[in-house]
C-alpha cells in the first residue's frame, strides 16, 4: 500500500463510524478517538468509501508511505 489512513484526532467526535465500518482497520483509542491501528485491514477502496468519504467530521486522511 503506497499511502496509509491517518486520523486528525483533534478533529475526531467519537463517532465510531470507521471502526464500525471497518473493524480491522480503525479502532477508538482509551479517549475515545479513532485511530487506524491496521492500514492493511482493507483496500484502499474500502479505506476510501467505508472511512474517508463516510467520516461525518471529515478527520480521516491519507498520507504518503
Amino acid at each position: 500500500m503506497a499511502r496509509t489512513p491517518w486520523v486528525e484526532k483533534d478533529e475526531c467526535t467519537s463517532c465510531g463510524l470507521c471502526a464500525d465500518n471497518l473493524p480491522d482497520v480503525f479502532r477508538l483509542d482509551e479517549d475515545g478517538l479513532a485511530e487506524c491501528f491496521n492500514p492493511q485491514g482493507a483496500s484502499e477502496e474500502d479505506i476510501q468509501a467505508l472511512a474517508i468519504d463516510a467520516c461525518p467530521a471529515e478527520c480521516i486522511h491519507w498520507k504518503a508511505g
